[in-house]
């Protein structure tokens, strides 16, 4: 038998499949991970295709080793990373990585075995090399590394390894280990051989009490533990006798700790009732049917979801729940584990390698039959998926930005439902314009939830002109208004969620006298300071720096700052509030394992009464004490120099809008802005999304962007801000004669600088392809892939397909 091997190297971009012999005894299967030689290495694998036909080839290796007794990636899952290649024109090798979470890939481990050295060799060995060569010859069945030798005879136990190795005692094998395994906890059994339960009694009463126990069954030892003392002697004395015996079993890791409260409504309303019948309707048919769920905040599309979750469960099916964020999901993980329990399975990144092994794990054993996750969880192992819920599918953090391969999650579950016959569900209160077109098309079915569940009213919207509160003398980061309704909020013991999208106290440092900024020697962005430590930092490539008595530029000492971020929010609330408990919720304060969970635990039960925080706080919440929600700076995302910049802010603040009078009281949302007059503002007071769509739609169809046209991004980047340009002037020549050649309209626009242009020292240029084709898009993307790969590897050549941000 011979097989053809796709070496894996998370780096590459381009791939390596090899053909090797398969050996008689070999229990390889396609998807295997396997160890093969290439050239003077050996290097890790994964078996694409078995055949028994003897491949045109003068010399066919063996493989060296089969790493997984079972398929590590299943048939679907290569059909999917075959697509995925494809479609965002990466290799194989690197869309097979997504598949392979680190704790289930293989690292290589160097293991000591016995050499082939003559007996008469072992006469000369010295009492260290006697005792090392001896503890390898105990451990030949299963291994025993250099490190572990060192650490048990300490440093002199390296010259004599090497002595042994020179003298062909010791030869060392080269074997791949998983990263993580299952976690073992030891237990205690009977052996069957225990005498008379009465003399054991006077005698040895704790002895006695834990065989009494242990004739129900095998115990973990801290089940034996009484009164926190120690079973340890009583286990040794009773093991010394022959009457029980220890032995590990196998204990999965719970990464859902952080539990949250929940209270789901007793009766849905006429809107939700209809909106679950065709969804599970869909699900008993096994259609493959793509639905939109456009509801208003607050219009309960979670008790949707759910009611579909039990009818895929009804049916043996597996659901795939995604969530933009993993902010997002101790709630719902709360929300899930109340409704289904144990067959509840979340992934992300958060978790250490140990839970989100055992995570993958369930979902493989086909355990876990409700996968929770952000985007990456659509690479699951799933077995019999029947649902598909991608919750605020506005979001662009379904989209990966980096590195490769730069999939789009929602494009990926319409793969996959079409895989598995799967229904589809896309939710928003704020679709995004992509999708709610395709709804409005025809090719997702629309179901409308136009009212708050439990007939709560959408909260009352207010736009404040920032530029009048300054001409009336109020240069506070809070409007008169803002104070007036925290202070209310206060008094009467609610809750008020304060926004705004920067992190850090100023965004930027500023020259007075000459007007110079000061920016990230690394990057072409400013720094931004955090009180915290008071150094100004780059948010893009981790720069440090303590703030400057003068000017670096013309040495003035008139340096000031500008600009706000979460922490002067909080600072400023102290200072208004001295008596009042609030928390921060953004990236520096999210750092921690548990921190997401901790702090929405902490104002979930009322233990603060200010919620202060970036787009981490926007959406998918529901806090019933909430009755006041402030927008500290709406104009931070509507002046990005992007394409997007008009829906994302219309996304956003709609969203965290929303988070306000979910509960008895009705809410009120203040939206400060320097730009009352933007069209965006009215539809958000009038929380109309079809106004907005109609309106940004038009700018769409005339500036010829997404969802009219597709677009394309090829990135060029390298420390030699000349050979960058060389190189994407090339590609653009390149480009220019394939176009003309080609029947389909396309527009190639730069090349040019990118809007960020340059992030840890690389120049950025780019070039932006625009047509209705996107197979033809493909096509180019192709020829610049291979190009490339021909070229130096320096600048690096980067595409994207589908691009959720230009900057």
């Amino acid at each position: 038998m011979f097989c053809d091997v796709l070496i894996l190297q998370p780096e590459s971009n381009h791939d390596q499949i090899y053909t090797y012999l398969l050996p008689e005894k070999a229990e390889a299967q396609v998807g295997s991970l396997v160890s093969v030689p290439v050239r003077q290495h050996l290097l890790q694998g994964l078996i694409l295709k078995i055949y028994e036909e003897k491949p045109q080839l003068k010399m066919i290796k063996p493989l060296k080793e089969v790493l997984s007794d079972e398929p590590t990636l299943s048939s679907s899952g290569l059909k999917l990373a075959s697509w995925l290649s494809d479609y965002y024109v990466c290799s194989l090798n690197k869309a097979v990585q997504v598949f392979l979470p680190p704790p289930v890939r293989q690292k290589e481990k160097e293991i000591l075995l016995p050499g082939p050295a003559k007996p008469e060799a072992h006469l000369f060995f010295s009492e260290i090399e006697k005792a090392i060569f001896q503890e390898v010859m105990d451990n030949e069945a299963r291994g025993i590394t250099r490190r572990q030798i060192v650490e048990k005879y300490g440093i002199e136990a390296k010259a004599a390894l090497e002595s042994l190795k020179k003298a062909g005692c010791l030869q060392v094998n080269k074997v791949f280990a998983p990263r993580v395994l299952a976690k073992k906890i030891r237990a205690v059994r009977l052996t069957g051989q225990c005498k008379d339960g009465e003399t054991i009694r006077r005698k040895a009463p704790r002895q006695a009490e834990i065989i009494e126990m242990l004739k129900a069954g095998p115990k973990l030892i801290s089940e034996l533990q009484k009164d926190g003392k120690s079973v340890s002697p009583v286990l040794k004395a009773l093991k010394e006798k022959g009457w029980v015996e220890t032995f590990e079993v196998e204990a999965g890791r719970d990464p859902k700790s952080v539990i949250l409260e929940t209270k789901r409504p007793l009766m849905l309303n006429g809107y939700q009732q209809a909106a679950c019948q065709a969804i599970c309707e869909s699900i008993r048919k096994q259609d493959a049917q793509t639905f939109y769920l456009f509801g208003v905040t607050g219009s309960g599309k979670t008790e949707v979801y759910l009611k579909a979750v039990e009818e895929a469960l009804s049916l043996g099916k597996q659901t795939l729940y995604l969530v933009p964020e993993i902010a997002l999901t101790p709630q719902i993980t709360s929300i899930l584990l109340d409704a289904f329990g144990p067959e509840v399975a979340v992934l992300h990144s958060a978790l250490s390698a140990g839970e989100r092994y055992d995570e993958w794990m369930r979902i493989r054993r086909g355990e876990a039959r409700v996968i929770l996750g952000p985007r990456s969880a659509v690479f699951a192992p799933f077995s019999d998926l029947g649902l598909i819920i991608i919750d605020e599918e506005h979001e662009n953090t379904y989209k990966q930005n980096e590195p490769d391969p730069r999939y789009d999650a929602r494009q990926v579950a319409l793969e996959l439902a079409k895989y598995y016959q799967a229904t589809l569900v896309f939710g928003s209160a704020t679709p995004s314009l992509q999708g709610f077109y395709k709804a409005t098309e025809g090719q997702y079915r629309l179901l409308e939830l136009p009212q708050r569940a439990g007939q709560h009213p959408l909260p009352d919207i207010t736009i404040i002109d920032m530029k009048k509160e300054i001409k009336e003398g109020n240069t506070s980061l809070f409007s008169s208004v803002l104070i007036g309704s925290l202070k209310r909020v206060l008094a009467s013991g609610e809750q008020a969620i304060l926004f705004i999208n920067r992190r850090g106290y100023h965004t930027f440092v500023l020259c007075r006298e000459c007007g110079h900024p000061l920016m990230c020697p690394h990057c072409s962005i400013t720094l931004t300071y955090h009180a915290t430590g008071q150094v100004l930092t780059c948010h893009y490539c981790g720069f440090k720096r303590a703030v400057p008595r003068s000017c670096p530029a013309c040495g003035s000492g008139f340096i000031r700052f500008f600009g706000t971020g979460t922490e002067r929010v909080e600072r400023e609330c102290s200072k208004l509030f001295p008596q009042t408990r609030y928390v921060r919720m953004d990236t520096d304060t999210t750092q921690n394992k548990g921190s997401h969970a901790a702090i929405l635990k902490e104002f979930a039960e009322g233990k603060a009464q200010i919620l202060i925080g970036t787009q981490m706080v926007a959406k998918g919440f529901d806090f019933p004490a909430v009755t006041l929600v402030g927008v500290i700076n709406a104009d931070t995302l509507l002046n990005m120099p992007d394409f997007q910049a008009a829906e994302r802010t219309f996304q956003l603040l709609t969203q965290v809008a929303g988070r306000a009078g979910r509960g008895e009281k009705k809410g009120e949302v203040l939206v400060q802005t320097h730009y009352p007059e933007h069209f965006l503002f009215p539809t958000i007071v009038q929380n109309d999304y079809r106004l907005f769509f109609q309106q940004e739609m038009q700018n769409r169809l005339i500036l010829q962007y997404p969802p009219y046209h597709y677009l394309t991004r090829v990135l060029i980047s390298g420390f030699v801000e000349k050979k960058v340009v060389e190189r994407v002037e090339f590609f653009a020549k390149m480009l220019k004669i394939e176009i003309n050649s080609s029947r389909y309209k396309t527009e190639l626009l730069g090349p040019t600088p990118a809007p960020i242009a340059i992030i840890r020292g690389r120049y950025r240029y780019h070039l932006l392809l625009k047509s209705e084709n996107l197979t033809f898009l493909q096509k180019l993307a192709r020829l610049i892939k291979d190009k490339a790969g021909e070229l130096p590897l320096e600048p690096r050549t980067i595409i994207d397909i589908e691009p959720q941000s230009i900057l």
